[in-house]
């Protein structure tokens, strides 16, 4: 009754605005809210609408009230400005904001996408900007895409996000231009690009090579993800796409098996039928290699094939040995743990088994155990090398752990030594476990249920303990390796440094508790001299270089820029390789070659560094000396001349820099800039073992 009552009043008022303006009116006539809500939305212009929050009774309605009045507005300025004005809207969540929103036009949505400040003060979520950007036009749509800073930068949008807005787009083209401005992972853009028309797809693939190429995108990842029809679609016109014969097999052997089956073999060229008829998994597109058929099928499909072929039998082995002649860039599995996997090629994989192969051919059938694996270990130490650039900005992990890998480049830390080696033993039938001690820093093998010899004649059966990277520099200058066939009490022991500091490198109580065995000094050399490693009293030949480093020492006493530059010669001579084999040349220059009685230098630094004009940033050895006697002098390891270089420090400090990680091991000083005149050298993993200045090793 009220209601009509309240209606007639304004139908006879000509300025309707100043009757919502009284408080007084609306309570006489007992009009509620909602009832008040119509009424407005019957009889006030939008103008009015927004005059109406300037009389406190409306700026105190509920949240819930005041959307409603503001949802019968449709001028987009007012809405804006309602949205702008903290005396209206003060207290509104983001949600109602947002049904404030959704009835803004494009232009005043992409007002609001560009109010950062706004943004923050209702606290809209990205899922919101989103759906906010989801309902613009094309045309705006596109224009918010390509602004790549603020959707990345300024909102926040997350990858996903933006992937889900490119493929509502319906001009194929804008998407592809759009998405190539974001750093998307390949997944991500392959979701993109299977939305497009094939015609489209055929185009991109040609025009964006070079983009695919950045991206390590190869074409065949994308059309796999086709649906049936799309692929049909793309196969009819393969012939005329400018791709590589190895790109169009490769799409080929992975189409969806339905497709394969569909299309028509009359008009594919030979060559191409065979890539239909491998076989390759549904979930990733990868080979299923049969090594009984024709390996010259899988030519071409390098990317298609990862195998790990650590069980493989013998004949398996040549089979596989004669797919990596053919495809050179498949990819070669070593797993380390249930989860961990790493990646040589197949050419590291030929050239890999081909050395294992000239080393198993050096075991005398009448060898026993503990012969073969001093061989074995032997071998290793004079092929690999502990990785120079451990520990700097351009460290791989994968590189020096991928088992075939680390045989081709010579390069390896110690879990990946410690893995080839436990390799190689298994291809000759002795069982080993790679253990970590407990802080999981330093790896090395066990070795089981082995028979040792004794000096004595006693032969002891069990378990003990095998370092080959403590090994490294020891068998490299052919020194006594101080980890070969040691108890867990020795190993705990050769943990503890000279200066009394307990590293804690091999402990693991719980899996080396039954590790026992200990090969004594003469056993060990007995062993090493029975097959050819020593001579017949047991004497390393490390010996011979020790009393030519010494006699140099003393024939040079009192020159020490020619007794250094003599220990540099010794070394080459020895070692021609010494410039490549940079951790075990820091150990003998350090134990041996520069630890002489004469050669007591104010400072002397032992370490790495990298050419200033190398991108690689390759690791270099040199040697920084500081004496009264000779000054301060430089040398770095020449790879092409096989010697020692020696530059001033002007010249050397233009050519060579220092790693970013150790210079700030070193508190951001180059060693040469340092005051300090103390001998220093670098420790890579507690370094490869040390080989310690005695005589008769």
């Amino acid at each position: 009754m009220y209601v009509k009552d309240f209606r007639e009043l304004l139908e006879k008022t000509e300025n309707k605005l100043s009757i919502f303006a009284s408080a007084e009116i609306l309570n006489k006539y007992e009009i509620n809210k909602q009832e008040c809500i119509n009424l407005i939305s019957e009889y006030l212009r939008d103008e009015e609408k927004l005059q109406l929050f300037n009389y406190s009774h409306f700026r105190q309605f509920e949240n819930w009230a005041k959307i409603e009045i503001i949802k019968t507005i449709s001028n987009e300025n007012i809405l804006l400005q309602i949205i702008k004005d903290d005396n209206i809207t003060n207290g509104f969540e983001s949600y109602e904001i947002m049904e404030i929103i959704k009835k803004v036009n494009d232009r005043g949505k992409q007002q609001i996408l560009y109010n950062q400040d706004l943004i923050e003060k209702y606290q809209i979520a990205d899922y919101d900007l989103t759906d906010i950007i989801s309902g613009l036009a094309e045309e705006s749509k596109v224009k918010i895409l390509k602004d790549t800073n603020l959707l990345t930068e300024k909102l926040h949008l997350e990858n996903f996000q933006i992937v889900e807005l490119i493929k509502e787009l319906s001009i194929d083209e804008e998407k592809i231009k759009i998405f190539e401005k974001y750093q998307l992972e390949n997944d991500q853009i392959i979701d993109i690009l299977k939305t497009i028309q094939a015609e489209t797809l055929s185009k991109f693939l040609v025009e964006h090579i070079e983009f695919c190429y950045e991206n390590e995108l190869q074409p065949y990842e994308i059309i796999r993800e086709l649906d049936l029809k799309q692929q049909k679609k793309f196969i009819e016109n393969l012939e005329n796409i400018d791709l590589s014969f190895n790109q169009k097999k490769e799409i080929l052997a992975t189409l969806k098996k339905e497709a394969k089956q569909s299309i028509s073999t009359i008009n594919i060229p030979e060559e191409y039928k065979v890539a239909l008829s491998i076989e390759t998994e549904e979930y990733d597109g990868l080979v299923i290699l049969d090594l009984e058929k024709d390996l010259e099928n899988y030519r071409g499909l390098d990317n298609l094939i990862i195998e790990n072929p650590e069980e493989f039998t013998e004949q398996q082995r040549k089979k596989f040995i004669e797919l990596c002649s053919i495809c050179p860039n498949l990819q070669v599995a070593s797993k380390y743990s249930d989860k961990v996997k790493y990646f040589s090629t197949g050419r590291e994989y030929k050239e890999a088994e081909e050395w294992i192969n000239s080393v198993i051919n050096k075991i005398k059938p009448e060898y026993s155990n503990a012969q073969k694996i001093a061989i074995i270990d032997n071998e290793i130490g004079k092929k690999i090398s502990y990785s120079p650039d451990f520990e700097t900005e351009v460290y791989s992990k994968s590189d020096s752990r991928a088992l075939w890998k680390i045989i081709s480049s010579g390069y390896g830390v110690c879990n990946g030594i410690a893995k080839v080696e436990q390799y190689i033993l298994k291809r000759i039938g002795i069982e080993s476990e790679i253990i970590s001690n407990d802080t999981d820093t330093h790896a090395f093998l066990k070795i089981k249920n082995i028979e040792l010899p004794f000096a004595n004649g006693e032969i002891v059966k069990g378990n003990t303990i095998l370092d080959p990277t403590w090994n490294l520099a020891s068998h490299k200058f052919s020194g006594k390796p101080d980890n070969f066939c040691i108890s867990y009490e020795q190993a705990r022991k050769n943990d503890i440094d000279i200066e009394k500091k307990d590293h804690k490198c091999h402990r693991n109580d719980e899996k080396l508790k039954d590790a026992t065995i200990n090969l004594d000094e003469q056993s060990l050399r007995q062993l090493f001299a029975s097959v050819g490693l020593t001579d017949k009293d047991g004497n390393f030949p490390i010996k011979v270089l020790q009393e030519k480093s010494k006699q140099i020492d003393e024939i040079y006493a009192n020159q020490p820029e020619q007794n250094l530059n003599n220990q540099f010669l010794l070394l080459s001579q020895t070692c021609p390789e010494f410039a490549t084999c940079q951790n075990s040349s820091m150990s003998i220059l350090d134990d041996i070659l520069l630890n002489n009685e004469n050669l007591k230098f104010d400072k002397c630094v032992v370490n790495r560094v990298y050419s200033r004009r190398d991108k690689e940033k390759r690791p270099i050895l040199y040697v920084y000396i500081n004496s009264k006697e000779i000054g301060k002098k430089f040398y770095f390891a020449n790879k092409n001349e096989k010697s020692f270089t020696e530059l001033s420090q002007e010249e050397f400090t233009k050519q060579f820099e220092c790693y970013e990680n150790d210079l700030k091991n070193m508190d951001g000083c180059r060693p040469w800039e340092t005051k300090e005149q103390v001998k220093e050298s670098i420790d890579l993993s507690s370094s490869s073992g040390g080989i310690v200045n005695e005589r008769g090793r």
